[in-house]
């Protein structure tokens, strides 16, 4: 398992952040931290686009490293979709549905009617579910992106 880790910690802190208006977007580390901290409410390796237990606490989150913008539904569902960029997160489409171009974001309507759920990889889930490696991702998340 500690190959896992090192090569999880790898992507997690590879993240290809967004850019809005000249301001980079934290979003996606701050969406990941949101699972992190609900892994316990989720229960299984599907992340439904209405968890509100993740939604909330990625408001919580945003709202403190992201205290210029303010916050709307559409914060959430940009990191939801686009961490799909990612290797270790997926989205799960239902069947016959053509997945949507990563260039702009769907609306959660959109996203609701097409798609089943999101998930991580599977060795990345089970790491997930032990307190330290939890504390582990979370803090070296913490150290990458939000304290500067």
């Amino acid at each position: 398992m500690d190959s896992y880790l090192a090569i999880y910690t790898d992507m997690l802190l590879s993240l290809q952040l967004g850019n809005y208006r000249g301001f980079v977007s934290l979003s996606k580390p701050l969406y990941v931290l949101a699972i992190i901290d609900s892994i316990e409410a989720i229960g299984s390796n599907r992340i439904y686009i209405d968890n509100l237990v993740i939604e909330q606490q990625f408001k919580k989150l945003y709202q403190r490293f992201q205290g210029d913008f303010v916050y709307t539904r559409a914060a959430y569902i940009a990191p939801f979709f686009h961490l799909a960029n990612s290797e270790f997160y997926h989205l799960i489409w239902k069947d016959k549905v053509k997945p949507p171009s990563m260039s702009s974001t769907p609306s959660a309507k959109y996203l609701r009617e097409h798609l089943q759920y999101a998930k991580l990889d599977d060795e990345l889930w089970g790491l997930l579910q032990d307190d330290d490696n939890r504390e582990y991702f979370r803090r070296n998340i913490i150290n990458r992106y939000l304290l500067k």
